[in-house]
């Protein structure tokens, strides 16, 4: 089962998206957010807690292939919006051209590797302010990656800690 969740910021979709994997064994957490000493702390809490449920996390910021996926794994990916980040800019900010296909490479090795993939993902599409022209091409990017994914499996939103829909 591969599983798409979106929803804004604070919406609860990583709790749900926690929610649905709580009964399943050989839990991984696969968590794209770069550690550095502005985020140490927060990321330290979120380790904490994701093992008080029985996760075991993975932090990686691309090319899957380099991690160890056991057989019958359950993966929990926290979240697109990073893990593109990650894959389309390098630290110094310059934009990589191919992150789209970067990225398409991790979730395809994810989907061949697992019995079930749950992806977290922000709503960033609803704000109406303009932005520059990267912050448009990353969101673009976003948006293609959200239609791959939902074409591959379902789709949920969570808004204020509700799930609405599926496909």
């Amino acid at each position: 089962m591969v599983i798409l969740i979106t929803g804004g910021s604070g919406s609860g979709k990583s709790d749900y998206a926690e929610s649905l994997l709580k009964d399943s064994p050989n839990k991984i957490y696969l968590a794209t957010m770069p550690y550095t000493a502005v985020n140490s702390s927060r990321i330290e809490r979120h380790r904490k807690r994701r093992a008080e449920k029985g996760f075991v996390t993975i932090e990686s910021t691309g090319d899957f292939s380099k991690i160890s996926v056991p057989p019958g794994a359950h993966i929990l990916l926290e979240d697109l919006p990073n893990l593109l980040a990650d894959r389309m800019f390098t630290p110094d900010g310059t934009v990589i051209e191919n992150a789209y296909e970067l990225v398409i490479k991790d979730l395809t090795f994810l989907m061949e590797k697992t019995d079930d993939l749950v992806i977290v993902s922000d709503d960033v599409f609803s704000s109406g302010t303009d932005y520059d022209l990267l912050t448009e091409a990353y969101m673009q990017i976003l948006g293609k990656l959200h239609i791959w994914i939902a074409k591959r499996g379902e789709l949920t939103d969570v808004i204020a800690g509700i799930a609405c829909g599926g496909n």
